[in-house]
């Protein structure tokens, strides 16, 4: 007892465990209790009830109803430690005692260690991180406890190099120790190397040799470049690089020597490797590694990328290898690293993108959220990075593959050249993406993205009247789209180009079916965003189009398709009667890079219903010199009305216009 306040204690590196004055008291038997617990004492700060629910109860009927009753019964273990309002919970962690805290301190302590303590936390760490904590029901917490999960892995390593260097005097304790190291991560490197020093020290040669050969086929097997191995090897044992090349092999390994020595092969889609945040301060962080995690599993969403598994990208440190390096040994194209930095309540962000081969940076940008709700926040800029990267690499990839001669293209170059054209919305342009699209698909056939980009002309030669069968070219959009979905029902673009080819055949229902689906699986696609609030204005679901418009927008700023990103607002607010709102989008849409003249001619019927007939008059024929002999029934065609209503609206005020 302290000051008539029991003594208490939580213990979360084994198993969940709260003490109170020494004595075990037993948990609910509530895994989510459990759960809330652990999140309330490694995040510290205040957590929003909302975010709260949304992680741990997001499937209840009545999630706030599953909070509150969670909170009783921690009230029952923690008692007055726990402080909860409307808005917030959180735990008074300064009136208690946690491991997962005292271990952080033992960490960062510059006096000598208390090596019984430090044992107390192998041996607790030894059993796992975080067990029997795992909501499979609630993908948000799954993904925050996978993020400290990792970042215990990394305090376990830290732990047992510390152990290391207080076990000097003791050979087979350090050795012990450094196994262990080399046991949660058996491609680390540098506990590798460290392990190895030991052995040579005081066990010699043949034992150091054979644990160095076990290190080199570890490295092979799961594909990770082992020159830094060898270099440390060659230093730690005074092997010269001759000696160790040329030195009798048996044929097997001789073979493995050499295959191994080659760097992983680029894969032909475009690769990326993130190298993680750090806190400019205290390195690594729970924010960090919660948003490090975030990204690369939103990342691995897009089907346009191939991206790293986290245990191998996160390992490799910008300030210790050059860009060509860590691209070499990972096999990719291009890496993202980041800083973060606290003050007060505000962290601030920078986040690069970074082309591995030349060492240049292709896009870079800040952040500055309130730590308030960092759940909110690490939402919130993981969906900004990702809706970056993806039009950036691809921008990159263009510029990539444009210098070289056209025999040189693969599939992916010669797509991503396609894709270049396509959003240029031009008759020529497009024309010249169908040709980069059937040299893709002659080289490989069951190439989605090919398929939903082929979709894409179909659907632009209809859309801008530059075929003379226009119902054919819908049907080829339908079936090109509905065979990319086939091929992969998880890449974005695949639904988003079936959605598109659907509203032009006057399937309204299925297109927003579709264009659901591709946010399904990819929630920060912006052009899948736009479809969706494109289609929706034309089919009556305003309240649901409008919000998606503008989401797209605030994900891609700067897209290729922000005139038809204006221009659908426009449509959207005239359906709803604002006509003064919609004359300003409408106007903005056509100072947009690639307008094309189906938005001069929204324009023109804008300011028409605003009663500039001069201007709207102007408009058309603007329209008229983009495309000669442009009429209503060319309109219409391209933007089918689901309500009759909405259309005569439009109609009318095309007429007014001038245009028949």
């Amino acid at each position: 007892m302290s000051d008539g306040q029991p003594d208490i204690w939580i213990g979360l590196l084994d198993e969940v465990c709260v003490k109170v004055d020494g004595v075990a008291l037993p948990l609910p038997p509530s895994r989510k209790t459990r759960a809330l617990l652990a999140l309330l004492v490694i995040e510290s700060r205040p957590q929003r009830r909302e975010a709260l629910c949304e992680m741990l109860w997001s499937t209840n009927d009545d999630p706030r109803a599953g909070l509150r009753w969670s909170l009783t019964k921690l009230r029952g273990l923690v008692g007055d430690l726990l402080v909860a309002d409307r808005r917030a919970v959180s735990l008074r962690l300064d009136h208690a005692k946690t491991d997962f805290h005292q271990l952080h301190a033992a960490l960062e302590a510059t006096v000598d260690p208390d090596l019984r303590q430090l044992r107390e936390f192998e041996s607790a760490l030894r059993n796992g991180y975080l067990n029997n904590l795992d909501c499979t029901e609630s993908p948000g917490f799954e993904l925050w406890l996978d993020s400290q999960r990792f970042s215990l892995r990394r305090l376990h390593d830290a732990l047992l190099q510390k152990l290391c260097v207080a076990a000097a005097a003791e050979p087979s304790r350090a050795i012990d120790y450094a196994r262990k190291r080399v046991a949660i991560n058996p491609i680390n490197i540098d506990a590798n190397l460290a392990l190895l020093e030991l052995l040579l020290t005081y066990e010699g040669m043949s034992g150091a040799r054979t644990c160095f050969e076990q290190c080199r086929q570890r490295l092979r097997r799961s594909r990770v470049d082992e020159s830094l191995l060898l270099q440390g090897w060659r230093k730690l044992a005074g092997i010269s690089p001759a000696r160790l090349a040329f030195e009798p092999l048996t044929q097997e390994r001789e073979h493995a020597h050499h295959e191994a020595a080659a760097e992983p092969q680029l894969p032909q889609k475009p690769s990326l490797a993130v190298l993680g945040l750090r806190d400019v301060v205290a390195g690594d962080s729970a924010i960090t590694t919660g948003l490090t995690a975030d990204l690369i599993t939103r990342l691995s969403r897009l089907g346009s990328l191939f991206v790293i598994a986290r245990a191998s990208s996160t390992r490799f440190d910008s300030l210790a290898y050059t860009f060509p390096q860590i691209g070499r040994m990972l096999g990719v194209r291009y890496l993202v690293q980041g800083t973060t930095q606290q003050h007060n309540d505000r962290l601030r962000i920078n986040v690069e993108l970074v082309d591995a081969q030349h060492s240049c940076i292709i896009w870079a940008e800040s952040f500055e959220r309130s730590l308030g709700d960092v759940f909110l926040m690490q939402d919130e800029v993981a969906n900004a990075i990702v809706s970056a990267v993806g039009p950036e690499i691809e921008r990159a990839e263009y510029e990539r593959a444009r210098p070289k001669p056209p025999e040189n293209l693969d599939a992916w170059e010669n797509y991503h050249m396609a894709l270049w054209h396509s959003f240029r919305f031009t008759g020529r342009d497009t024309e010249i993406a169908a040709v980069y699209l059937g040299k893709a698909l002659l080289q490989d056939p069951l190439f989605s993205r090919a398929h939903a980009a082929q979709s894409l002309t179909h659907y632009t030669r209809a859309f801008l009247d530059s075929c003379d069968d226009v119902d054919k070219e819908i049907q080829l959009a339908l079936d090109s789209a509905q065979q990319s979905v086939s091929l992969d029902c998880r890449d974005a673009m695949a639904h988003w180009s079936l959605g598109r080819a659907q509203f032009l055949a006057r399937q309204h229902d299925m297109a927003m079916l579709s264009l659901d689906r591709a946010l399904q699986v990819n929630p920060n696609y912006a052009q899948g965003y736009y479809a969706k609030g494109f289609v929706g204005s034309h089919s009556g679901l305003l309240d649901t189009a409008m919000p998606c418009l503008e989401s797209a927008e605030r994900l891609s700023p700067f897209d290729p398709l922000l005139f038809a990103m204006k221009s659908s607002r426009a449509v959207n607010l005239v359906a709803r009667g604002d006509y003064e709102d919609a004359v300003e989008w409408a106007v903005r849409a056509t100072l947009e890079p690639n307008a094309h003249f189906h938005i001069y001619a929204i324009a023109a019927a804008c300011l028409q219903l605003v009663g500039q007939h001069a201007d709207a008059q102007q408009y058309i024929e603007a329209t008229l010199r983009r495309h000669p002999g442009y009429s209503q029934k060319i309109f219409f065609r391209s933007f089918p009305y689901r309500d009759a209503v909405h259309q005569k609206v439009v109609a009318d005020a095309l007429a007014n216009a001038g245009l028949s």
